[in-house]
C-alpha cells in the first residue's frame, strides 16, 4: 500500500511539470516572420482634456506571446530608446490570443505623439514588429478595422475597436478641398439668436459634405449633409434651424437633425470647424456674448476684413460683409523733427485691452512706403490707458515731413487713427490732456510717457447728505502700487470759494484710500458744504486733474462713487457708503479667492463613470452623481476618512426614464444635467430636454426612489418647468437642481408671489418639505420652485448670480449658502448666494482653487457636510463632462466645525404628510443612519487619487500573469492536497491494524 501511495504522489507531482513544459512550447518569443501576430490596434494622439496619449496593441494570433522587453516609439524610432524615453515591458508580460494591452504616456513612454506621426512597436531584440503612420489627428482615435485598415472611430482602450463614427460621405461632384481648405469661420452670433457664418476664401467651389461644427464640447457635433457646397468667395450661414447630421454620443453615430439639436451657443463658448477627416480648420472662443452699448443685438464676433482678418467685435451682419467697431485707440503724440528719430505714440483710451498685433504706420505716401514698415509683433496688446510708440528705424524707415500725416493701420489694413500737420512743431504735437484733449504744440517731448504728468489720484466716493447727520466727506483713492503723495492738491466744490489745500506730508498707501471730512473751520478738512447737484473738483498747480458731478436736484444716494471702483471711468449712486474701502454697487458682487486649499486630486484615474458626467449632490453621508447622456446616476458611500465606495446596487448605476417611456427600454431618456436629494432620501434629476428630441427645450424635474430594485427606474413624478422659464435653445436650459429644507429658507427667501418672506404654509400641496432651486445655463439665474403633488409648479423667486451662465448648484447646510458654479466658458468661477430676507440676497463671486483646471468643463459641484471636516478642511467635489477618466476631482474648503457641535440637519420629515413616502412602503429609501452592506467583491477606494474598482472581464493581460500560470497553481494545490489525504488514510489504516 505504501508503495502505491508513493507512486501516486510521484505521478501527481509529475503533473505539475507537464504544464511548465507546455508553457514553454506555447509562448512565442516573437511573431512568426512575415506574419506578426502582435499588431498596433488603436492610436490616441490627442486625448480629450489634455489626457495622456496611448497606443493599444493586440494579439491576432492563436498562441500566447511573451512580450517581455517590447517597447514603443514614435517616428524618432530607436532614438527614443537611446534617450530613455520609452520603457520596455516588464519580464513575464504575456499577451494572450485576442487580448489587448494599452501602452500609455508617462507609464510606458515619455513623449507625446504629434499631429503627423508614426507609432512603432519593437520586440526585446529591437526588431520592428509593426507600425502605423497617420497624417492628421483623429476626432476619436485611429482604430484598426476588420479589413486591417485604420479609420477614425470612437475611443475604446482595452476593448474591441468601434466601427467608424459615421459613414464616409458620398463622392462629391465639386472640387475636393485641398490639404489646407480655404473654408473659415467668418462671423459668430450667440445672442439674441444662434448662428454662424462661414466663408470660402479660395478660388474654387468647395464640397463641404461631412465637414463638422462643434462648440467647446466634443459631444456637441453637427455635420453638413451630403451635397453641401460653398462657392468661391461666398458666405454661408448656419443657424439654429439648419438641417444636417447630429451626433449621438450614446450610439456614437450621426442622424438627421437641426443645428440647435446639437449645439446651443453660450455666452462663454467656442465654435470649432473640422473637415470630414476630423482635422481642425478654424476655431474661435469668447467669454461673454458680443454686445455694443450693452445691446447684444448690435454685435457679433467676426473677422475683419472678411475671411482673412482676425476676429473682433463687429456689427451684426448676418450673410453680408462684416463691418467692425473701431478700437478705442488714438494718436497721442507726434515727433517729426528735432529728436534723434521720428516717432508716433498711440494710446488706448478705452476700457478693454486691444490686440495691436500686425498694426503698422504709414505717412502721406502709403503706396510708396508700404514696403518700409515692420508690423507690430504677434501677441502685443495695449492695455487701457497704455501707450505704444511707433519708432523710426524700428517700425518704419521713412521720415515724417514738414507737411505730412501719420496713419495707423490694423493688421487687416483698416485705418484706426490718423493725424495731419502742415508744419513741424516747435516741440511735439501732443494731446493735452492725454488721449482726449486737442493736439497742442507742446515744448517737451514725453515719448512713451504721459504728455503732462499729473497726480494719478482719483475721486472715488462722495457723501453730500449723511443720513446719520455726520459731516460731508470725499474719498480719494490711490490706483497705483506705490505710496502716493497728494500734498498741495486743492479740493473744490462747484464754486471757487473756500478751496481746501491738502496739507504737506499727506499720502495715500498703495492701492489705498483717504477720506477727507468737512470741517467748517477748514482746519482739518474742507470748509464748504456739498449740496444737491454739486461737484467735487481736484486741482494740481492750478489745473483740474479730476472732477465729478451728481444729478441736479439730488444729493448723493447713499453716496456717489466711481464705478465699479478705483479704476472705473464713470460715476453713479452706490449700494452703500464705504468710506475708506472699495465701492459697492448693486449688481456687482465682490470677488474673493477660493476659501480653502488649492490642492485638487483626481478620484477616477481609470474609467469609472460614463462620458457625460454632470450633476453632483452630497446628502446623508453619500455622494450622488449623474450622467446627462444616459440619465444614469450613481450613489457612493463616503467614509469619514474620505473613502468613496459604491453603494449596493450602484456599481453600474441606475438609469432614469420619463413616465412616457416606462415600457420603452430603448428610449434615450432625459438629458439629466443635475441631481439632488431631499430629506427623505428621494432623488430628483433636472433635465433640459428629451435626448430623443434634442432640438426641443423641455425643462423638467423627475423624482425617483433610489432604493427601488433594478437598474432602470421610471420617474414616480415629473414636473415640467419649461413654460415658467425664459425660452432658450434646447441645450441651454436647466443645468442643476438643489433641494433646500423649508427651515433653511423660512424668513430668508422673499416669495415673488407675495412680496414677503417665504411661508411653507401657503403651499400645502408641496412635496418634500422644501424648496427646489434650479439653475439656467443660458443666463446664470437661479430660480426657486415649489413642486406640488399634482405635478404643477410655482416659481417663487428669480436670483441673478451675475455669473452669466450656470452649470451646478449646491446648498451648504453648515454655512447656509447656495453655491452656483460656471464651467470653462467662465473660467470655472463660482457664486455664493446668502438668502438674507430681502429682495437682494448677498452675492459674492469666488475664484476657483489654483489646482482646478479652468479649461475643464466642470458641470457638477458638491460640498460634504461639516461632520467630514478634518484639520479645518472638508471635501469639495467637482464633476467634469466629456471625459472617461479624471471626471471626479476632490478639493477642500475651509470649515470651522470642530466635531463637538452638531451640523444643522435638514427639517425633520413627518411620515404622516402626503408629500413624503410612508415608512410602510416597500420602496422606502434607506434612512441616513442605515449603513448598506458592502459585498466583498466591491473594495473600498481611498479618495486620494485612486479609483473605484471597475475591472472588466475582458482578458486584458497583466504583467507577469497568464491563464496557464493559473492552471499551474491550481494543479499544485490539488497535488499537495491529494498526497496529504492519502497519507491520512494510511495512518488511519495503520491504527486499525
Amino acid at each position: 500500500m505504501k508503495r502505491a501511495v508513493r507512486m501516486l504522489c510521484t505521478l501527481l507531482s509529475a503533473t505539475m511539470l507537464i504544464p511548465l513544459q507546455a508553457l514553454g512550447a506555447d509562448i512565442v518569443s516573437k511573431p512568426r516572420a512575415g506574419q506578426p501576430s502582435i499588431v498596433i490596434n488603436e492610436v490616441e494622439s490627442d486625448a480629450p482634456n489634455k489626457g495622456n496619449d496611448w497606443v493599444e496593441i493586440t494579439n491576432i494570433g492563436t498562441e500566447a506571446v511573451d512580450i517581455s522587453g517590447w517597447y514603443l516609439t514614435d517616428d524618432k524610432g530607436e532614438e527614443r530608446k537611446t534617450e530613455g524615453k520609452t520603457t520596455p515591458l516588464a519580464k513575464g508580460t504575456i499577451l494572450e490570443p485576442g487580448a489587448f494591452l494599452v501602452l500609455e504616456e508617462t507609464k510606458n513612454f515619455d513623449f507625446g505623439f504629434g499631429k503627423v506621426d508614426t507609432a512603432i512597436l519593437y520586440d526585446a531584440a529591437s526588431t520592428e514588429i509593426d507600425s502605423y503612420a497617420y497624417t492628421s489627428v483623429a476626432a476619436g482615435t485611429w482604430s484598426r478595422q476588420t479589413d486591417g485598415n485604420f479609420s477614425d472611430a470612437e475611443s475604446t482602450p482595452g476593448t474591441a475597436n468601434a466601427a467608424p463614427t459615421a459613414p464616409e460621405p458620398s463622392k462629391p461632384e465639386q472640387t475636393e478641398p485641398s490639404a489646407k481648405p480655404s473654408l473659415v469661420l467668418n462671423e459668430i452670433n450667440s445672442s439674441p439668436d444662434d448662428w454662424m457664418e462661414l466663408m470660402n476664401t479660395g478660388a474654387e467651389t468647395l464640397d463641404i459634405s461631412g465637414f463638422e461644427l462643434r462648440d467647446n464640447s466634443d459631444d456637441h457635433r453637427w455635420r453638413f449633409p451630403d451635397g453641401s457646397t460653398i462657392a468661391a468667395g461666398k458666405l454661408m450661414v448656419v443657424d439654429a434651424k439648419s438641417n444636417g447630421l447630429v451626433y449621438d454620443d450614446q450610439t456614437k453615430s450621426f442622424a438627421d437633425g437641426t443645428f440647435e439639436e446639437a449645439i446651443g451657443i453660450g455666452s462663454g463658448d467656442s465654435i470649432r470647424l473640422y473637415d470630414k477627416g476630423g482635422k481642425l480648420l478654424d476655431e474661435y472662443s469668447w467669454t461673454e456674448h458680443a454686445s455694443y452699448d450693452g445691446d447684444p443685438a448690435k454685435a457679433s464676433y467676426g473677422r475683419y476684413p472678411d475671411g482673412t482678418g482676425e476676429f473682433r467685435l463687429t456689427q451684426e451682419t448676418k450673410g453680408t460683409a462684416n463691418a467692425y467697431y473701431a478700437p478705442t485707440v488714438v494718436i497721442n503724440e507726434v515727433e517729426s523733427n528735432g529728436d534723434t528719430t521720428d516717432w508716433v505714440e498711440i494710446m488706448n483710451i478705452g476700457t478693454q485691452a486691444v490686440d495691436i498685433s500686425g498694426w503698422y504706420l504709414l505717412d502721406n505716401d502709403p503706396v510708396g512706403h508700404k514696403g518700409d514698415v515692420t508690423p507690430v509683433a504677434d501677441g502685443t496688446t495695449l492695455e487701457p490707458s497704455a501707450l505704444y510708440v511707433f519708432d523710426q528705424n524700428k517700425d518704419f524707415t521713412f521720415g515724417l515731413g514738414k507737411d505730412d500725416k501719420a496713419v495707423i493701420y490694423d493688421a487687416g489694413g483698416s485705418i484706426v487713427a490718423e493725424y495731419a500737420w502742415e508744419a513741424h512743431a516747435n516741440g511735439v504735437y501732443a494731446r493735452i490732456p492725454d488721449g482726449t484733449g486737442e493736439f497742442q504744440d507742446f515744448a517737451t517731448a514725453t515719448k512713451n510717457k504721459k504728455n503732462k504728468v499729473m497726480n494719478p489720484v482719483v475721486i472715488n466716493e462722495v457723501q453730500s447728505n449723511d443720513p446719520s447727520g455726520g459731516p460731508d466727506w470725499v474719498e480719494l483713492a490711490n490706483p497705483t502700487a506705490d505710496e502716493l503723495s497728494i500734498s498741495g492738491l486743492v479740493l473744490k466744490d462747484n464754486k471757487d470759494k473756500d478751496p481746501y489745500t491738502i496739507p504737506e506730508g499727506t499720502t495715500i498707501p498703495a492701492n489705498g484710500y483717504l477720506v477727507i471730512y468737512q470741517d467748517d473751520s477748514g482746519a482739518t478738512g474742507f470748509g464748504f458744504g456739498l449740496g444737491k447737484g454739486d461737484s467735487v473738483r481736484l486741482f494740481e498747480d492750478g489745473e483740474q486733474i479730476a472732477a465729478t458731478t451728481w444729478p441736479d436736484g439730488s444729493h448723493t444716494n447713499p453716496t456717489w462713487g466711481l464705478y465699479p471702483d478705483v479704476n472705473g471711468n464713470s460715476y453713479r449712486n452706490t449700494l452703500e457708503a464705504t468710506p475708506g474701502a472699495a465701492n459697492k454697487f448693486a449688481g456687482i458682487p465682490d470677488v474673493i479667492a477660493w476659501p480653502g486649499s488649492d490642492q485638487v486630486r483626481i478620484f477616477d484615474t481609470t474609467p469609472t463613470f460614463l462620458e457625460d458626467s454632470s450633476g453632483l449632490d452630497f446628502a446623508n453621508g453619500k455622494l450622488y452623481a449623474v450622467d446627462n447622456g444616459t440619465a444614469t446616476f450613481w450613489v457612493m458611500d463616503v467614509a469619514k476618512d474620505g473613502t468613496l465606495t459604491f453603494a449596493d446596487g450602484f456599481e453600474q448605476g441606475k438609469r432614469v426614464c420619463f413616465q412616457k417611456d416606462s415600457d420603452n427600454e430603448k428610449a434615450k431618456g432625459p438629458d439629466a444635467e443635475g441631481i439632488t436629494v431631499d430629506g427623505s432620501g428621494m432623488v430628483y434629476l433636472a433635465s433640459e430636454r428629451d435626448n430623443s428630441s434634442k432640438g426641443v427645450n423641455y425643462d423638467t424635474i423627475l423624482m425617483v426612489n433610489p432604493s427601488e430594485s433594478g437598474t432602470r427606474l421610471v420617474a414616480r413624478k415629473q414636473w415640467d418647468l419649461t413654460a415658467t422659464l425664459p425660452q432658450v435653445s434646447a441645450n441651454m436650459g436647466v443645468e442643476a437642481v438643489e433641494w433646500v429644507a423649508n427651515s433653511d429658507v423660512k424668513g430668508k427667501l422673499i416669495d415673488q408671489n407675495t412680496g414677503s418672506a417665504f411661508d411653507a404654509a401657503k403651499y400645502p400641496n408641496a412635496v418634500a418639505g422644501g424648496v427646489f432651486f434650479v439653475a439656467l445655463e443660458d443666463n446664470g439665474h437661479v430660480y426657486a420652485y415649489i413642486l406640488n403633488e399634482d405635478e404643477t409648479v410655482v416659481q417663487i423667486a428669480d436670483i441673478d448670480s451675475k455669473l452669466g451662465g450656470a452649470m451646478a448648484l449646491d446648498y451648504d447646510t453648515y454655512e447656509k449658502k447656495i453655491w452656483v458654479t460656471a464651467d470653462d466658458g467662465y473660467g470655472n468661477r463660482m457664486a455664493q448666494i446668502t438668502l438674507n430676507g430681502t429682495e437682494n440676497p448677498e452675492i459674492v463671486h469666488v475664484l476657483p482653487a489654483a489646482g482646478v483646471d479652468t479649461t475643464a468643463n466642470n458641470e457638477g459641484f458638491a460640498i460634504a457636510d461639516a461632520s467630514y471636516t478634518v484639520n479645518g478642511q472638508r471635501p469639495a467635489y467637482r464633476f467634469c463632462d466629456g471625459v472617461t477618466s479624471g471626471a471626479l476631482t476632490i478639493g477642500s474648503i475651509n470649515c470651522r466645525y470642530c466635531g463637538t457641535e452638531q451640523p444643522d440637519p435638514s427639517e425633520p420629515i413627518d411620515p404622516g404628510k402626503p408629500d413624503n413616502p410612508k415608512p410602510s412602503e416597500p420602496t422606502q429609501p434607506s434612512t441616513p443612519t442605515e449603513k448598506p452592506t458592502t459585498p466583498s467583491k466591491r473594495p473600498a477606494v481611498p479618495s486620494a487619487g485612486t479609483s473605484v474598482s471597475t475591472e472588466k472581464t475582458t482578458n486584458v493581460p497583466k504583467t507577469g500573469d497568464s491563464s496557464t500560470m493559473g492552471v499551474l497553481i491550481t494543479l499544485a494545490v490539488l497535488s499537495v492536497a491529494v498526497c496529504f489525504a492519502t497519507l491520512l488514510i494510511l495512518r488511519n489504516q495503520k491504527k486499525k491494524h
